[in-house]
């Protein structure tokens, strides 16, 4: 049975529901399916388009042109493109295809087939006729030479959700989405420029704020002297088509127990990044991972635990590696997952001990427990092979000495790890040893207020200094905190000794000073975090309207729903919250307004280039307006130069933080820099 027999009933429902026309086809040309919607298009019954050949119905190309297209899409996996099509009574009619190719089975194309005959009217008589303007279903926009709009039709008021006065006299930048880079722009006016026109697609935004995808067409008007005296835009709304092709693309190529790329998947994404891994000497592996006993859990258990427990699996490998790691299921109780651009084959171990670490304790599906464990074969390109088929020979056979010689481990196919290993194992022992040897010690950087010209508050920073190591950057040893949850028992350590230095300050005159605390997401998801918090706040005794903690954005959007019960029963103890690094996590706006956080920290790497890069003053102009209009304070971090803090003032932000003022100070240091500052 082929792919596209197998995924029939899925999407039988989709193709016959769309307004445009869709066919499946081999690659030969051969017409496989086809919905009513082209039937009707073409004139043909679909028994009778199903005899026949693509080549039968091409008005534009040539029997060799066609084949050659053919091949030019088989290479690229898909292609969107116009062309003309020859109906059963003759008619020839202009059409647009959007084409997928799935190389498996011998190769099928999905194919999207929409008229367009009365668009290519109109951009050809460049709708300057008021009775097609006014009729016709596709939205139009008319500017000026500057980008005015000078008018629009009743259809893309009706497609934007606008009425004429509120767009009239705009450009059509008022509809923009975000989503497209700038560079976007640049080449659309460039092709502009050079050709006259341009076609493509574009995400937009409607007046609900409603994010939609836009098929777009822009062309030129000229007067008898050859110059541009308008432009027309011409578009529809294509969403719904993006989600159909979506689904379809979804079927063929993702596991539909697990959501996971599917083993075709899974072999043309190694492939790609074999191919790229040669041309740039880069590191790749593939973790070839089979889960043991899942044949007793499905026998004991039912079919229907044994699927709620293959989806708690695929999330938990997902949590393992990073996002731009690709984690697939080739069936039963396999999965794989590629690792891209690793720096040492120790990365490797890590991920292999932190998966079979998940599989230590019971697996709870409704009111049953189920044990499992998972046994994960190790190859890397290209000591281990240099194709997809060679590395997973050698990570299937690593993976069976993992099942025979210890379920619930790892093997690397080469069996040695190499001195990086040895490295890693004796950096993290000294870890271990560096809060019992009181190698850590905390510095503060302070924060300053432009507008009183004051200090107000400080960061907290960790660092540690170890006999042989010497000084090791937190860059390095927090992300292995993190990882053997040895963070939780440093963090309680952080806490006590910044608030105890905190009183310290507040004893000294500094009774107004403010503290904020990093901590990790890790930390918050232990059970006992809050209590142990509330604890140490209450034995040393700063007031809590004096502490902050501060949270990356990118940790709280890891898990936002949980992090917003937790955030919340912190903020009921009484102390601030704080997001860091403001910018890099992609927050969603309804979220925003729902977290109790009262401090947005811009991230550093928007401020550093502000005074160079537009794009960058530009993003901070827009966190520092959405901050007060969220009723946030805002800071700045990162403030280096004069120049950054001339911008910053000017755009609003009133706090910062960062080398201009000063770096980070141990408790002497910052006394006396707190008491020089005073002196200005």
């Amino acid at each position: 049975m082929t792919t596209y027999e197998s995924c029939k009933d899925q999407y039988k429902t989709i193709i016959e529901t769309t307004k445009d026309g869709y066919w499946v086809n081999d690659s030969s040309g051969k017409i496989l399916e086809v919905n009513g919607a082209y039937c009707e298009m073409s004139g043909y019954t679909k028994e009778e388009l199903l005899c026949i050949s693509i080549i039968d119905i091409e008005a534009n190309e040539s029997a060799v042109n066609t084949n050659k297209h053919i091949e030019k899409i088989i290479q690229k996996g898909s292609d969107i493109f116009e062309t003309r099509h020859r109906a059963k009574n003759g008619l020839i009619y202009d059409v647009e295809i959007t084409v997928t190719f799935l190389s498996q089975n011998g190769g099928l194309f999905f194919v999207f087939i929409r008229d367009i005959s009365l668009r290519k009217q109109y951009e050809k008589e460049l709708l300057l006729s008021s009775k097609v303007f006014s009729t016709m279903g596709d939205g139009v926009i008319i500017t000026d030479i500057d980008l005015n709009i000078i008018d629009v039709n009743d259809s893309f008021c009706k497609i934007t959700g606008y009425v004429h006065h509120e767009i009239l006299g705009n450009k059509p930048s008022m509809f923009s989405s975000g989503w497209m880079e700038k560079e976007f722009y640049l080449e659309l006016w460039n092709r502009i420029k050079n050709d006259g026109y341009w076609q493509g697609e574009i995400i937009d935004r409607k007046k609900n704020g409603e994010i939609y995808t836009s098929e777009t067409s822009i062309v030129v008007v000229k007067n008898k002297e050859e110059k541009i005296t308008h432009y027309i835009a011409i578009s529809s709304d294509i969403t719904i088509k993006k989600e159909q092709e979506k689904a379809i693309n979804s079927l063929a190529y993702y596991d539909t127990l697990t959501k996971l790329p599917n083993r075709f998947f899974f072999e043309e994404r190694v492939n790609t990044k074999v191919a790229s891994a040669k041309r740039n000497s880069e590191k790749i592996a593939l973790l070839f991972i089979d889960l043991d006993n899942f044949k007793t859990i499905n026998d004991s258990f039912g079919h229907m635990v044994g699927d709620k427990f293959l989806q708690n699996v695929a999330q938990i490998l997902k949590s393992c590696v990073r996002e731009e790691d690709i984690v697939g299921r080739f069936g039963g109780d396999e999965f794989m997952i590629l690792i891209k651009d690793f720096n040492n084959i120790a990365d490797l171990a890590i991920i292999s001990t932190k998966i079979t670490g998940m599989f230590t304790k019971p697996f709870r599906i409704g009111k049953d427990e189920v044990f499992s464990g998972a046994s994960i074969g190790i190859s890397v390109f290209p000591e281990n092979g240099d194709s997809y088929h060679e590395l997973m020979y050698a990570a299937d056979t690593a993976m069976y000495h993992a099942k025979v010689s210890r379920k619930g481990g790892y093997e690397f196919y080469s069996a040695v790890m190499g001195e990086n290993v040895a490295k890693r194992l004796e950096f993290e022992k000294n870890l271990r040893k560096a809060l019992e040897n009181d190698e850590f010690h905390m510095v503060y950087q302070p924060k300053i207020d432009l507008t009183q010209n004051r200090i107000y508050g400080m960061e907290a920073l960790i660092r540690w200094v170890n006999p042989v190591l010497g000084f090791v950057s937190p860059d390095q040893f927090i992300p292995i905190l993190e990882e053997n949850g040895f963070i939780y028992e440093v963090g309680l350590w952080i806490i006590k000794r910044t608030l105890s230095d905190t009183k310290k300050f507040h004893e000294l005159g500094f009774e107004d000073l403010i503290v904020s605390i990093n901590v990790s997401y890790i930390q918050l998801e232990n059970e006992r975090f809050v209590i142990d918090f509330r604890d140490i706040v209450n034995e040393i005794g700063v007031p809590r309207e004096f502490i902050e903690l501060e949270i990356t954005e990118s940790q709280i959007m890891n898990n936002i729903e949980a992090a917003l019960v937790k955030l919340d029963e912190i903020t009921k103890c009484g102390v601030k919250i704080s997001i860091d690094d403001f910018g890099t996590g992609y927050s969603s706006l309804s979220y925003l307004k729902k977290l109790p956080a009262k401090t947005i920290k811009i991230d550093k790497s928007f401020v550093l280039d502000i005074d160079k890069d537009e794009n960058d003053k530009s993003i901070v102009k827009a966190i520092i307006e959405l901050s007060k209009s969220l009723n946030k304070s805002v800071i700045a971090e990162g403030s280096e130069t004069q120049n950054h803090i001339d911008i910053l003032k000017e755009l609003g932000c009133d706090k910062v933080q960062g080398y201009f003022y000063s770096k980070p100070l141990k408790y002497d240091d910052f006394i006396e820099y707190i008491n020089t500052f005073k002196k200005r």
